[in-house]
């Protein structure tokens, strides 16, 4: 240990010069200053373990010096330096918070006896002090690592990332917290898991890569432990904590908080502790996403590798988790495979093949299920029921061979989509049941004509010969009602093909101007000659189509109920044929052929 510094105080220069050889010799470090004044100065710029003061100066005495150095510097060690005559005022200087006098005159081994006393004394409590902030420190981290560590008690990823965000949380002492995590180790999509506190959900990245997290928020977060970061204007806390997490050498995911206690900032020693309860953290989620992928491994079937149906039914409770916290759809899609004539079932090989085709066409995200050899089915996370259409038509194009093979085979598909067909697994459940028997009976599987190839118009025909004869106005009283409805729920996505024909235009744009200024996700197409919508209104007009002007249709399908009506071309009397349905698989099939035909890009 260095010298112990001494700053001696005397108006007397004999008494400076004195006090500074005695205790120079003694192996003090001495410096002297000749006022009070020069003293608080000197205090203000340096460090010194004892203050060595006269009790009578002119100006500021020494009792005023012990005062005002106390207000200071409270730690501060003073020694009072008077004449016999004056020990009642050294007392009352000791009372304002000197540590000890000193009486004049005084000798070379007195003085450096008190002198070495107090200053062994000061080492003494500085080093009892660090040990005491020593052990602070251990037993914090000791904490931190109890309650970090009892995030290893679980290996399931939903729960032990909202473990993870809540620790973080309350290590930081952050009202608000965001995380997202890799689907599996090695990738670099992450998902929105877990939110705490006050988060506009609405406003959060669903899916994000950690490089779109650097660009957006925090450069240069892959090579620290954590960032602060000034977030937008617009966001509801003016600076944010960001953390990476690793499982070794992978990045696995980020954690973003913000909003602390009484609008603090991230003081040094939370971020610490923020990024040793992180480090910890990511290790726990690395072992439970290895251990996700091995229960999936040992969950799928020998010959098909696809999961099993108990393995499908946990996915999906644990979609239904995070669809109800974070507000977003998904769906589930029942795929039955029909053997055709003689009803064989396919042979092992042929069925690998078949079901590694149906996996193929589906989003790595996906999750595909078998049930047993006819039965399979499909979690769709984040998908809506456009979305399942789309997948669908990727499915029939991928297995096309199989299904061509001979007379009678087909792969038939039911979907449900949470929330609007169900809330819970057994809901859902129940509808896809419920819309396979429909799927059976549908007038695509009992019509042939109806899902032959060829122009779509010579369906529409064969479904007027369905129909019923109905007032000619009616198909104008249909097209503006479904054309309403889809306004009257702006929050389901579809699709809607409307052709008004020359007889029902005038009343249809009528509705579209008492509509103006609302808005739906369903995309309208309207099939007209010679009308322009603003490309604001989110309608697409077709001017020139492929099919006959002169007919009126509208075909609906989406989230919402599906709908199909459809008009004669030319109608001469009071009454005309009109084919109306709410035939799922139908209307469904309808739509993707009027999609396809008229170039209409649909997404998932």
């Amino acid at each position: 240990m260095g010298k112990a510094r001494i700053l001696a105080v005397d108006d007397q220069r004999y008494f400076r010069e004195l006090i500074e050889g005695i205790l120079s010799d003694a192996g003090f470090d001495v410096q002297t200053v000749a006022s009070g004044e020069e003293a608080l100065g000197r205090l203000e710029r340096e460090d010194f373990e004892i203050v060595l003061t006269d009790l009578v100066m002119p100006g500021m005495d020494g009792s005023e010096l012990v005062r005002r150095i106390r207000e200071r510097l409270p730690e501060q060690d003073v020694v009072m330096v008077t004449g016999v005559v004056d020990v009642k005022a050294a007392v009352e200087a000791m009372k304002q918070g000197a540590t000890d006098y000193i009486l004049k005159p005084f000798d070379r081994e007195a003085l450096v006896e008190s002198i070495g006393k107090l200053a062994a004394r000061r080492r003494l409590r500085v080093e009892h002090a660090r040990l005491v902030e020593e052990n602070l420190e251990y037993m914090g981290v000791v904490s931190l690592f109890e309650r970090a560590t009892g995030l290893f008690s679980t290996l399931a990823v939903e729960p032990l990332a909202e473990r993870l965000l809540e620790g973080l949380c309350l290590e930081t002492r952050a009202q608000t917290g965001v995380l997202w995590l890799a689907d599996e180790l090695g990738s670099e999509a992450l998902s929105l898991v877990a939110v705490r506190g006050l988060v506009r959900l609405e406003s959060e990245p669903k899916a994000i890569s950690f490089d779109e997290v650097e660009a957006a928020w925090c450069p240069g977060l892959s090579d620290a432990k954590s960032i602060v970061a000034v977030l937008p204007e617009d966001a509801e806390a003016s600076e944010a904590l960001f953390l990476p997490l690793r499982a070794g050498a992978e990045r696995i995911g980020v954690a973003r908080l913000s909003d602390r206690l009484h609008g603090e900032p991230f003081a040094p020693g939370d971020r610490v502790l923020a990024e040793k309860f992180a480090e910890l953290g990511g290790v726990a989620v690395g072992n439970a996403m290895r251990f996700r992928a091995l229960e999936r491994r040992s969950l799928r079937d020998p010959e098909t590798r696809a999961y099993s149906r108990a393995y499908l039914d946990d996915a999906v409770r644990n979609e239904i988790q995070k669809a109800h916290r974070f507000g977003h759809r998904f769906s589930l899609l029942r795929i039955d495979l029909d053997a055709g004539e003689g009803g064989a079932e396919t042979p092992t090989g042929e069925l690998r093949d078949l079901v590694r085709q149906i996996e193929a066409a589906l989003r790595g995200t996906d999750l595909l299920a078998s049930d047993s050899w006819n039965a399979h089915f499909a979690l769709l996370p984040q998908t809506d029921a456009l979305g399942v259409g789309v997948l669908v038509r990727r499915i029939e194009r991928a297995t096309s061979d199989w299904a061509g093979r001979s007379p009678g085979r087909a792969i038939r598909f039911a979907a449900a989509t949470f929330p609007t067909d169900g809330d819970q697994l057994d809901a859902l459940g129940r509808v896809l049941d419920e819309r396979r028997e429909a799927a059976r009976s549908s007038l695509l599987a009992t019509h042939a004509p109806l899902s032959q190839g060829g122009s779509i118009e010579l369906a529409f025909d064969r479904m007027l010969e369905l129909g019923s004869v109905e007032p000619i106005g009616v198909e104008g009283e249909i097209l503006r009602f479904v054309l309403e409805d889809v306004f009257r729920r702006p929050e389901d996505r579809g699709i809607l093909f409307l052709s008004p024909g020359s007889r029902w235009l005038p009343e249809l744009l009528g509705a579209l101007d008492d509509l103006h200024g609302q808005t739906t996700r369903t995309e309208i197409v309207l099939l007209a000659d010679g009308v322009q919508r603003d490309p604001g209104s989110g309608i697409h007009c077709i001017q020139k189509s492929p099919l006959d002007p002169r007919r009126s249709f509208a075909i609906y399908f989406g989230d919402g109920p599906a709908y199909a009506m459809v008009g004669q071309v030319s109608a001469v009397a009071a009454r005309a044929p009109i084919f109306q349905s709410a035939d799922r698989a139908l209307v469904e099939h309808l739509a993707f052929r009027l999609q396809r035909e008229l170039g209409i890009l649909v997404s998932v």
